[in-house]
C-alpha cells in the first residue's frame, strides 16, 4: 500500500492528572471560537461539541471540495444522549418522548455534522468496532487514498459518563488503571502538505485472546512485509493500563524485541477508552513532525482488554 501522510492533526483530550479523579475527563477548548452558531452549539451533546471541534479544528483552511472522504470512529458513541433518550423512556411510560436524544445518540452524528458545517459532499462512514474502531477507520482512509482520494479526514470519539464508569468499573474493565476520553482527527493526504508530514506506513489488526509468543511472530511479520526488524523500531509505544493480567504482554514484548528500543506509554495521559490508539497516534505525529527530533520509525502496539489487537507503524519524513 502506498504511503500515507498525515497532513494535519488536533485534539481534545485529558489534561495533567493529579491521581485523585475517577477518570479522566477531556480539558475542552472554547467552543463559541470554533462552532460559531451558537444555537446549534446549545443543542448539540458534549461528544459532539468536542467531535466536531476537533473535526473542524483538523480542517482548518482546507477547501471542502478538496476533502474526498469523512471517516469517524467511536468505541461507544454519544453516551450522555443515549442515557438522556433511555432514562425519559423511563420516566414517561414510553410515551411524549423527545427525539432529539435519539437523533443525536446515533453514531454517525459527528461525522455528519463536520460535512454539514463544511459542506463537504463526500464519502461519510462511521466505524464502531469495539477496541479496533479507529484501526477500521484509518485503514479504510488508507485504502481510499490508495484508490485515488487525494485527502481523507479521519478521527475517533469516545466519551465518558458518570454512569458508564460505574459499569465498566463493576464490570472488572478498569483493574489497575483510569478510564479516560477523547477526540483525535488527522487530515490525510496522498502528497505531503511540508516536508515534516509524518508517514504512516502500515496497520495491522487481529483478535483474540493470543499468548505473547503470538503477539511477537505477528509484530515480526509486520515489520518484515514494511520492510523493517525490530532492531529498526527507533521507539515502541505501548498501551499499558495498569492492570498486571494485561500489561503481561507488553513487558515480554519488551524482553523479547524491544530490548534496546525506546519504550513509552500514553494511556497515563488519555486513560483507557476503546479508541484510545488515536491518541497514541496523535502523540508520534506530533513527536515526528518537529524538525529537531532524531526518532525516525515508530512502532505503535495496544490492546483492548486482550482481545482488540492493532499495530500501527509510522515513520519522519526524510524529505
Amino acid at each position: 500500500m502506498q504511503p500515507v501522510y498525515i497532513n494535519h492533526i488536533a485534539s481534545v483530550h485529558p489534561g495533567e492528572s493529579t491521581g485523585e479523579e475517577s477518570y479522566l475527563s477531556a480539558c475542552e477548548p472554547d467552543y463559541k471560537a470554533i462552532i460559531a452558531n451558537p444555537t446549534l452549539r446549545r443543542r448539540m451533546s458534549r461528544i459532539i461539541k468536542m467531535g466536531v471541534a476537533c473535526g473542524l479544528e483538523c480542517i482548518g483552511s482546507t477547501p471542502p471540495e478538496e476533502i474526498n472522504a469523512i471517516i469517524t470512529a467511536t468505541g461507544l458513541g454519544c453516551l450522555t444522549d443515549t442515557e438522556k433518550f433511555l432514562n425519559t423512556i423511563i420516566d414517561n411510560g414510553e410515551r411524549m418522548l423527545n427525539p432529539t436524544p435519539f437523533i443525536q445518540s446515533t453514531f454517525n452524528t459527528i461525522g455528519a455534522q463536520i460535512a454539514l458545517l463544511c459542506r463537504i459532499q463526500a464519502y461519510n462512514m462511521t466505524y464502531v468496532h469495539r477496541g479496533v474502531s479507529f484501526e477500521s477507520a484509518l485503514l479504510d482512509a488508507m485504502m481510499r487514498i490508495a484508490e485515488g482520494d487525494n485527502k481523507v479526514l479521519v478521527g475517533a470519539v469516545d466519551e465518558i459518563t458518570p454512569a458508564s464508569h460505574a459499569i465498566q468499573h463493576r464490570l472488572g474493565l478498569l483493574k489497575g488503571g483510569q478510564a479516560g476520553e477523547g477526540a483525535q482527527f488527522f487530515l490525510l493526504g496522498k502528497q505531503p502538505d511540508n516536508a515534516t508530514s509524518p508517514i504512516l506506513c502500515g496497520l495491522e489488526t487481529f483478535i483474540g485472546s493470543h499468548a505473547p509468543q503470538d503477539i511477537s511472530e505477528r509484530i515480526i511479520r509486520f515489520l518484515q512485509r514494511n520492510g523493517y526488524t525490530p532492531a529498526d523500531v527507533d521507539c515502541f509505544v505501548e498501551g499499558r493500563n495498569g492492570n498486571p493480567a494485561q500489561d503481561i504482554i507488553y513487558e515480554t514484548l519488551e524482553k523479547k524485541l524491544f530490548t534496546r528500543t525506546e519504550r513509552k506509554t500514553f494511556k497515563e495521559q488519555c486513560g483507557e477508552y476503546q479508541t484510545a490508539s488515536a491518541y497514541a497516534v496523535w502523540k508520534v505525529a506530533k513527536v515526528l513532525s518537529e524538525q529537531i527530533t532524531t526518532t525516525k520509525v515508530i512502532l505503535i502496539y495496544n490492546h483492548y482488554q486482550a482481545i482488540n489487537h492493532s499495530l500501527i507503524l509510522l515513520k519522519k519524513n526524510n524529505r
